[in-house]
C-alpha cells in the first residue's frame, strides 16, 4: 500500500481537514454551535432539542423507537478478554463484574438517546470498591446541557456560564453518537427525519376529528320571526345549544328549528388514510421495515417478512456495534486504566448469533437417519441439549412356532417340532379334529426363517394338490356350455338368451364341496396346525376325506 509522502519523503501525520477548518461550521468563542440540523435551526426555536422529545408523545413514533432500543438492550452481552494471558482475563472478569453491578441495560438504553437525537451524554460516579477504582452509578444527562469545544471537548452549560460552558475532566463522561457527518461531535439523528411525518400526522388527525365533528352530526338551524326580540332570539339559541346534552328541548310557539345535513364530497377514509400513511413512513424511518408493526397482505411464498425482519436486525445490530465502540472505548477502558494498567482492552459485545430453528434441524436429521446414517450421542447431546435418553429398542413379537411345547429350544431345528394332540400320534386322525398347537416365544432369527419357508411351502402344496383335480371340478359347466352351444344352431344371439338360464341353475353340490373343503383347510393351516406331515400332504389328505364322506 502506497504511503502519502510530503515533499521531503515524509508521511503526513497530521489532520488536514478537520472540523475547525470547514469554512460552514459556525464557532462562536471557539464553542461549536450546535449541529447543522435544518429542522433544529426552522423549528426548534427555544426548544432546541426538546422537540425530538416531543416526537415521541407520538403513540406510534414513541414504539418503534422503544422497539428498536428493546432491539439491542434485550440481547444477551459478554465481555471477552483481549487475549488467553492472565492479566487479560483478569480484566475482563473485572470489567464484567463492574457492568453487573450497574443498571446496564438502563444504561444502554438512555445512550441509545442518540439514535434519536445524535448524541447522549452520561455521567460515571467513581467509588473504590474491593480494593479497585469502579463505577458506582452511571447517570444520563439531558444531551441539551452541553456543547463541544473547537477541540471536540465536551463543555456543560452552568448558570454561571450559559454560553462558553466549563470544561469536563477527562475519564468522568460517555458521550455517544449516531450518524456524525464530517465527524460531527453533535451526531445526526433520527429527530431531523421523523418530524415531519409527526407533524403531517398530528394535523391530519386533527382535521379528521373536525370532519368527524361536522359530518358525523348534523348541524341545528333555528328560525325565528321577524320582529323577535332579543330575549326571543337567546331563547332559540339556548335551545340549540341544549340539542347536543339533551334528548328534547322546547321553543316559543312561532320558532322552528331545523337539523341541516351538511353535505360531502370525495372519500371518507382520505384522513384515515393519510394517518396510516404517516406512520408507515415513521415505522421505515426508525425501523427499515413496515410489516413488525403494521399488518400487510403479501403474496403467497413471498418471504417479505422474512426479509424485512431481516433488514430490522441489520439496524439493530449497527446499533449495538456503535454502543459497544463506544462502551469499550470509554468506560470499559477506564476501568482497565485505573485498576490493571498494560492490561490488554477486554471487548464488549452484545450477541445478535439467531437462535437455530430446530424444527428445521431435526427434519434434516431424520431425512439423514432415513439415508443409514446415525447421529452420535455427544451430537445428540450438542444440538438438542441434556434431557434425553436413548429409547430401548421395542421386545421382539412373541412368535409361536406350532407344535412346539412349552419349554423347547425356539431356535431348534424345526423338522423337529413334534406335533400337538392326537395328530402326533395317529398319522391316520383327520386333520380337522387336531388340537390347536401350543407354542413358545421365537428367539432365534434361524427357527422363524425355517417357519417361514416352511408355511409358504405348504401354502403352495395345497394350491397344487387343489389345482391337480381342476379339469373334474369344471367338466361338469363346461359340457352344459357346450351342448348350449350345439342346440342354438349357431345363432349367437339365440345362444345368448339361452346362456342366462345357466344362471339360475344349482351348481354341482360336488364343486361347491371341494371348495369348502379347500377353504376350511386352508383356515385350519392359518391357525397354526403343525402336524408331522407337511402342509400340502395333508391338505391333500383332508380333501380327499372330504370327498369320500
Amino acid at each position: 500500500m502506497a504511503t502519502i509522502l510530503d515533499q521531503n519523503g515524509q508521511p503526513i501525520l497530521q489532520e488536514i481537514a478537520s472540523i475547525k477548518r470547514d469554512i460552514h461550521r459556525v464557532f462562536y468563542g471557539g464553542i461549536l454551535q450546535l449541529n447543522e440540523d435544518d429542522t433544529l435551526k426552522s423549528r426548534g426555536g427555544g426548544k432546541g432539542l426538546k422537540i425530538y422529545d416531543e416526537l415521541k408523545r407520538d403513540a406510534h413514533a414513541g414504539a418503534v423507537l422503544a422497539k428498536r432500543k428493546l432491539a439491542v438492550t434485550s440481547r444477551p452481552w459478554k465481555v471477552e478478554p483481549a487475549s488467553e494471558s492472565a492479566i487479560d482475563k483478569q480484566a475482563a472478569e473485572l470489567v464484567e463484574k463492574a457492568l453487573k453491578h450497574l443498571r446496564f441495560n438502563h444504561l444502554c438504553k438512555r445512550l441509545l438517546e442518540a439514535t434519536l437525537k445524535g448524541y447522549s451524554v452520561a455521567e460515571v460516579l467513581w467509588e473504590v470498591r474491593d480494593g479497585y477504582v469502579l463505577p458506582a452509578r452511571v447517570m444520563a444527562r439531558d444531551a441539551r446541557r452541553f456543547v463541544f469545544g473547537i477541540d471536540d471537548e465536551l463543555r456543560l452549560l452552568t448558570r454561571e456560564n450559559m454560553v462558553m460552558g466549563e470544561a469536563m475532566p477527562p475519564r468522568k463522561f460517555i458521550v455517544h453518537r449516531r450518524g456524525a457527518d464530517d465527524d460531527s461531535p453533535y451526531g445526526t439523528g433520527l429527530g431531523g427525519m421523523l418530524f415531519w411525518p409527526v407533524f403531517f400526522k398530528r394535523n391530519g388527525i386533527t382535521f379528521w376529528l373536525t370532519f368527524a365533528d361536522k359530518f358525523g352530526s348534523p348541524t341545528a338551524v333555528g328560525k325565528y320571526p321577524n320582529g323577535s326580540d332579543k330575549a326571543s332570539q337567546a331563547k332559540l339559541l339556548q335551545a340549540l345549544s341544549a340539542i347536543a346534552q339533551d334528548a328534547g328541548v322546547i321553543v316559543p310557539d312561532g320558532m322552528v328549528i331545523e337539523l341541516l345535513e351538511a353535505s360531502r364530497t370525495g372519500s371518507v377514509d382520505t384522513y384515515e388514510k393519510l394517518v396510516r400513511y404517516m406512520d408507515e413512513q415513521i415505522s421505515k424511518a426508525v425501523l427499515g421495515e413496515t410489516m413488525s408493526t403494521t399488518a400487510a397482505a403479501a403474496g403467497l411464498g413471498s418471504n417479505q417478512a422474512g426479509v424485512q425482519n431481516d433488514v430490522r436486525l441489520e439496524v439493530a445490530k449497527d446499533d449495538g456495534d456503535e454502543l459497544d465502540e463506544t462502551l469499550s472505548d470509554s468506560l470499559v477502558r477506564w476501568i482497565v486504566e485505573y485498576n490493571l494498567p498494560g492490561a490488554g482492552l477486554p471487548r464488549l459485545e452484545h450477541c445478535f448469533e439467531e437462535p437455530e430453528d430446530l424444527a428445521k434441524r431435526a427434519q434434516r436429521d431424520k431425512t439423514i437417519t432415513e439415508m443409514g446414517w446415525e447421529p452420535t450421542e455427544a451430537y445428540m447431546l450438542e444440538t438438542y441439549g441434556d434431557g434425553w435418553v436413548k429409547k430401548a429398542p421395542a421386545p421382539m413379537p412373541q412368535m409361536l412356532l406350532p407344535g412346539a411345547a412349552p419349554g423347547t429350544d425356539p431356535g431348534a431345528d424345526p423338522a423337529a417340532v413334534q406335533p400337538m394332540g392326537d395328530t402326533a400320534e395317529d398319522p391316520a386322525a383327520d386333520p380337522a379334529d387336531a388340537a390347536f398347537a401350543d407354542g413358545v416365544p421365537l428367539g432365534k432369527a434361524g427357527a422363524q426363517r425355517a417357519f417361514n419357508k416352511a408355511r409358504q411351502q405348504a401354502i403352495s402344496d395345497g394350491a397344487e394338490a387343489l389345482a391337480a383335480e381342476w379339469q373334474a371340478l369344471v367338466r361338469k359347466p363346461v359340457e352344459d356350455v357346450l351342448a348350449l352351444a350345439e342346440a342354438s344352431g349357431g345363432d349367437l344371439v339365440q345362444f345368448r338368451e339361452r346362456l342366462t338360464t345357466l344362471l339360475d341353475a344349482k351348481p354341482d353340490p360336488e364343486v361347491v364341496q371341494r371348495f369348502a373343503q379347500a377353504a376350511f383347510a386352508a383356515n385350519v393351516m392359518g391357525r397354526g396346525l403343525a402336524p408331522k406331515k407337511t402342509w400340502g400332504q395333508k391338505l391333500a389328505d383332508l380333501v380327499k376325506r372330504r370327498t369320500r364322506t
